[in-house]
Protein backbone atom coordinates (compact mmCIF):
# COMPACT_ATOMS: atom_id res chain seq x y z
CA UNK A 1 0.00 0.00 0.00
CA UNK A 2 1.20 3.47 -0.84
CA UNK A 3 0.76 5.66 2.20
CA UNK A 4 1.11 9.37 2.75
CA UNK A 5 2.60 11.20 5.68
CA UNK A 6 -0.35 10.15 7.80
CA UNK A 7 1.23 6.70 8.03
CA UNK A 8 -0.13 3.44 9.45
CA UNK A 9 -2.08 3.09 12.66
CA UNK A 10 0.10 3.28 15.78
CA UNK A 11 0.46 0.50 18.30
CA UNK A 12 -2.66 0.04 20.36
CA UNK A 13 -5.13 0.77 17.53
CA UNK A 14 -6.81 -2.51 16.73
CA UNK A 15 -7.07 -3.51 13.08
CA UNK A 16 -8.35 -7.05 13.45
CA UNK A 17 -10.35 -7.24 10.21
CA UNK A 18 -10.16 -5.58 6.81
CA UNK A 19 -13.25 -3.36 6.53
CA UNK A 20 -15.69 -1.77 8.96
CA UNK A 21 -18.91 -0.46 7.44
CA UNK A 22 -20.98 2.19 9.20
CA UNK A 23 -24.65 2.23 8.16
CA UNK A 24 -26.37 5.21 9.83
CA UNK A 25 -30.15 5.15 9.65
CA UNK A 26 -32.93 7.58 10.39
CA UNK A 27 -36.30 5.97 9.63
CA UNK A 28 -35.02 3.42 7.08
CA UNK A 29 -37.07 0.41 8.23
CA UNK A 30 -37.95 -0.64 4.68
CA UNK A 31 -34.49 -0.04 3.19
CA UNK A 32 -31.88 -0.93 5.80
CA UNK A 33 -32.07 -4.72 5.32
CA UNK A 34 -31.57 -4.49 1.51
CA UNK A 35 -28.61 -2.20 2.27
CA UNK A 36 -27.04 -4.80 4.56
CA UNK A 37 -27.64 -7.51 1.97
CA UNK A 38 -25.96 -5.41 -0.74
CA UNK A 39 -22.89 -4.86 1.44
CA UNK A 40 -22.63 -8.56 2.29
CA UNK A 41 -22.96 -9.55 -1.38
CA UNK A 42 -20.23 -7.08 -2.35
CA UNK A 43 -17.86 -8.43 0.30
CA UNK A 44 -18.50 -12.01 -0.80
CA UNK A 45 -17.41 -10.95 -4.28
CA UNK A 46 -14.39 -8.93 -3.14
CA UNK A 47 -13.34 -11.29 -0.35
CA UNK A 48 -11.88 -10.50 3.04
CA UNK A 49 -13.12 -10.02 6.57
CA UNK A 50 -15.58 -7.28 7.47
CA UNK A 51 -18.12 -6.04 9.98
CA UNK A 52 -21.26 -3.95 9.63
CA UNK A 53 -22.29 -1.55 12.38
CA UNK A 54 -25.79 -0.19 11.89
CA UNK A 55 -26.48 3.02 13.79
CA UNK A 56 -30.12 3.76 14.56
CA UNK A 57 -29.96 7.53 14.91
CA UNK A 58 -33.26 8.19 16.67
CA UNK A 59 -35.60 6.38 14.27
CA UNK A 60 -39.31 6.18 15.06
CA UNK A 61 -40.39 3.70 12.37
CA UNK A 62 -39.03 0.32 13.51
CA UNK A 63 -35.58 0.52 11.92
CA UNK A 64 -33.93 -1.15 14.92
CA UNK A 65 -36.53 -3.94 14.95
CA UNK A 66 -35.87 -4.65 11.26
CA UNK A 67 -32.13 -4.93 11.93
CA UNK A 68 -32.65 -7.15 14.98
CA UNK A 69 -34.90 -9.47 12.98
CA UNK A 70 -32.25 -9.70 10.24
CA UNK A 71 -29.56 -10.54 12.80
CA UNK A 72 -31.71 -13.31 14.26
CA UNK A 73 -32.22 -14.80 10.81
CA UNK A 74 -28.50 -14.52 9.97
CA UNK A 75 -26.42 -15.00 13.13
CA UNK A 76 -23.46 -16.01 10.96
CA UNK A 77 -23.13 -12.48 9.54
CA UNK A 78 -21.00 -9.85 11.35
CA UNK A 79 -23.78 -7.31 11.84
CA UNK A 80 -24.06 -5.17 14.98
CA UNK A 81 -26.64 -2.60 15.99
CA UNK A 82 -25.97 0.55 17.97
CA UNK A 83 -28.85 2.81 19.01
CA UNK A 84 -28.10 6.45 19.68
CA UNK A 85 -30.04 7.82 22.68
CA UNK A 86 -31.48 10.50 20.37
CA UNK A 87 -30.81 11.89 16.91
CA UNK A 88 -27.15 12.91 16.92
CA UNK A 89 -26.62 13.53 13.21
CA UNK A 90 -24.75 11.82 10.41
CA UNK A 91 -21.32 13.27 11.16
CA UNK A 92 -21.39 12.33 14.85
CA UNK A 93 -22.56 8.78 14.06
CA UNK A 94 -19.83 8.40 11.44
CA UNK A 95 -16.99 9.46 13.75
CA UNK A 96 -18.25 7.63 16.85
CA UNK A 97 -18.64 4.38 14.90
CA UNK A 98 -15.01 4.55 13.77
CA UNK A 99 -14.04 4.13 17.42
CA UNK A 100 -16.36 1.13 17.81
CA UNK A 101 -14.96 -0.67 14.77
CA UNK A 102 -12.09 -3.10 14.30
CA UNK A 103 -11.31 -2.71 10.61
CA UNK A 104 -8.25 -1.39 8.85
CA UNK A 105 -10.49 0.36 6.33
CA UNK A 106 -13.69 2.24 7.02
CA UNK A 107 -16.62 3.39 4.93
CA UNK A 108 -20.01 4.96 5.42
CA UNK A 109 -22.89 3.31 3.59
CA UNK A 110 -26.19 5.18 3.52
CA UNK A 111 -29.07 3.13 4.89
CA UNK A 112 -31.34 3.80 1.90
CA UNK A 113 -29.63 1.24 -0.38
CA UNK A 114 -28.72 3.71 -3.14
CA UNK A 115 -25.36 2.09 -3.95
CA UNK A 116 -25.33 -1.04 -6.07
CA UNK A 117 -23.24 -4.12 -5.43
CA UNK A 118 -21.20 -3.29 -8.52
CA UNK A 119 -20.38 0.18 -7.18
CA UNK A 120 -19.25 -1.20 -3.83
CA UNK A 121 -17.10 -3.85 -5.48
CA UNK A 122 -15.44 -1.21 -7.65
CA UNK A 123 -14.58 0.92 -4.61
CA UNK A 124 -13.51 -1.90 -2.31
CA UNK A 125 -11.41 -3.52 -5.00
CA UNK A 126 -9.11 -0.47 -5.01
CA UNK A 127 -8.54 -0.32 -1.24
CA UNK A 128 -4.83 -1.14 -1.40
CA UNK A 129 -3.99 1.61 -3.89
CA UNK A 130 -4.01 4.72 -1.67
CA UNK A 131 -4.96 6.16 1.70
CA UNK A 132 -8.20 7.51 0.25
CA UNK A 133 -10.35 5.92 -2.43
CA UNK A 134 -12.68 8.73 -3.49
CA UNK A 135 -15.68 7.86 -5.68
CA UNK A 136 -17.51 10.30 -7.89
CA UNK A 137 -20.61 9.79 -10.01
CA UNK A 138 -20.14 9.23 -13.69
CA UNK A 139 -23.94 8.97 -13.87
CA UNK A 140 -26.54 9.71 -11.19
CA UNK A 141 -30.12 8.67 -11.80
CA UNK A 142 -33.03 10.45 -10.17
CA UNK A 143 -31.35 13.68 -9.07
CA UNK A 144 -33.00 16.90 -10.17
CA UNK A 145 -31.16 19.49 -12.23
CA UNK A 146 -31.32 21.97 -9.35
CA UNK A 147 -29.76 19.51 -6.92
CA UNK A 148 -27.03 18.71 -9.46
CA UNK A 149 -26.32 22.43 -9.85
CA UNK A 150 -26.07 22.91 -6.07
CA UNK A 151 -23.76 19.91 -5.80
CA UNK A 152 -21.51 21.24 -8.57
CA UNK A 153 -21.41 24.67 -6.94
CA UNK A 154 -20.42 23.12 -3.62
CA UNK A 155 -17.65 21.05 -5.22
CA UNK A 156 -16.35 24.11 -7.03
CA UNK A 157 -16.27 26.14 -3.82
CA UNK A 158 -14.41 23.41 -1.93
CA UNK A 159 -11.86 23.14 -4.74
CA UNK A 160 -11.44 26.91 -4.90
CA UNK A 161 -10.97 27.31 -1.16
CA UNK A 162 -8.85 24.21 -0.56
CA UNK A 163 -6.60 24.42 -3.62
CA UNK A 164 -7.41 20.83 -4.62
CA UNK A 165 -9.21 19.64 -7.73
CA UNK A 166 -11.47 16.70 -6.97
CA UNK A 167 -14.59 15.67 -8.86
CA UNK A 168 -16.78 15.21 -5.77
CA UNK A 169 -16.53 15.43 -1.99
CA UNK A 170 -19.73 13.79 -0.71
CA UNK A 171 -19.35 10.39 -2.33
CA UNK A 172 -18.35 8.55 0.88
CA UNK A 173 -14.67 7.69 0.36
CA UNK A 174 -13.03 4.55 1.62
CA UNK A 175 -10.80 5.66 4.49
CA UNK A 176 -8.22 4.19 6.75
CA UNK A 177 -10.23 3.88 9.97
CA UNK A 178 -7.37 5.24 12.03
CA UNK A 179 -7.32 8.38 9.90
CA UNK A 180 -10.98 9.03 10.71
CA UNK A 181 -10.26 8.56 14.41
CA UNK A 182 -7.22 10.82 14.27
CA UNK A 183 -8.25 13.61 11.92
CA UNK A 184 -12.05 13.87 11.75
CA UNK A 185 -13.33 17.19 13.04
CA UNK A 186 -16.49 17.63 15.04
CA UNK A 187 -19.00 18.73 12.43
CA UNK A 188 -22.79 18.72 12.52
CA UNK A 189 -23.68 18.86 8.85
CA UNK A 190 -23.13 17.19 5.51
CA UNK A 191 -19.88 19.06 4.95
CA UNK A 192 -17.97 16.70 7.24
CA UNK A 193 -16.81 14.57 4.29
CA UNK A 194 -15.22 17.52 2.50
CA UNK A 195 -13.72 18.68 5.78
CA UNK A 196 -12.14 15.30 6.47
CA UNK A 197 -10.95 14.67 2.89
CA UNK A 198 -9.24 18.05 2.62
CA UNK A 199 -7.77 17.65 6.11
CA UNK A 200 -6.22 14.31 5.12
CA UNK A 201 -4.88 15.73 1.87
CA UNK A 202 -3.39 18.59 3.88
CA UNK A 203 -1.66 15.96 6.01
CA UNK A 204 -0.14 14.25 2.98
CA UNK A 205 -2.54 11.35 2.43
CA UNK A 206 -2.48 9.77 -1.02
CA UNK A 207 -5.71 9.38 -2.95
CA UNK A 208 -7.31 7.81 -6.00
CA UNK A 209 -10.53 8.99 -7.61
CA UNK A 210 -12.76 6.44 -9.31
CA UNK A 211 -15.90 6.94 -11.38
CA UNK A 212 -18.98 4.99 -10.30
CA UNK A 213 -22.63 4.91 -11.29
CA UNK A 214 -25.12 6.10 -8.71
CA UNK A 215 -28.80 6.62 -8.08
CA UNK A 216 -30.48 9.28 -6.01
CA UNK A 217 -33.20 8.49 -3.49
CA UNK A 218 -35.71 11.25 -2.80
CA UNK A 219 -36.52 11.29 0.90
CA UNK A 220 -39.92 11.78 2.44
CA UNK A 221 -41.02 15.33 3.07
CA UNK A 222 -39.18 16.87 5.99
CA UNK A 223 -35.98 14.85 5.58
CA UNK A 224 -34.28 16.88 2.85
CA UNK A 225 -30.67 17.94 3.48
CA UNK A 226 -31.49 21.35 1.97
CA UNK A 227 -32.35 23.09 5.22
CA UNK A 228 -31.08 26.09 7.14
CA UNK A 229 -29.06 24.07 9.65
CA UNK A 230 -27.10 22.29 6.93
CA UNK A 231 -26.50 25.52 5.00
CA UNK A 232 -25.07 27.15 8.13
CA UNK A 233 -22.94 24.08 8.85
CA UNK A 234 -21.69 23.97 5.26
CA UNK A 235 -20.68 27.62 5.47
CA UNK A 236 -18.73 26.87 8.62
CA UNK A 237 -17.01 23.94 6.91
CA UNK A 238 -16.01 26.07 3.93
CA UNK A 239 -14.57 28.67 6.29
CA UNK A 240 -12.51 26.00 8.10
CA UNK A 241 -11.21 24.63 4.79
CA UNK A 242 -10.13 28.07 3.61
CA UNK A 243 -8.49 28.83 6.97
CA UNK A 244 -6.45 25.62 6.78
CA UNK A 245 -5.26 26.58 3.31
CA UNK A 246 -4.09 29.95 4.60
CA UNK A 247 -2.20 28.22 7.42
CA UNK A 248 -0.69 25.75 4.95
CA UNK A 249 0.49 28.57 2.70
CA UNK A 250 1.92 30.51 5.63
CA UNK A 251 3.54 27.71 7.63
CA UNK A 252 3.78 24.70 5.30
CA UNK A 253 2.24 21.29 5.78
Amino acid sequence: MTTGETGPAPDGIREEIEVTFCIPCLNEATRVVPTIETVCAAMREVGGSFEIIVVDDGSTDGTAAAVDAFRQRHPELPVRLHRNPHNMGLARSFVDTAFRGRGRYYRLICGDNVESQETLVRILGRKNEADLIIPYHATLEGKSASRVAISNLYTGLVNLLSGYSLHYYNGHPLYRRYHVMRWASYNYGFGFQADLVTMLLDEGATHREIAVDGRHCEKERGTTPLNLRNFVSTGHTLFDISLRRVRRMAFGR
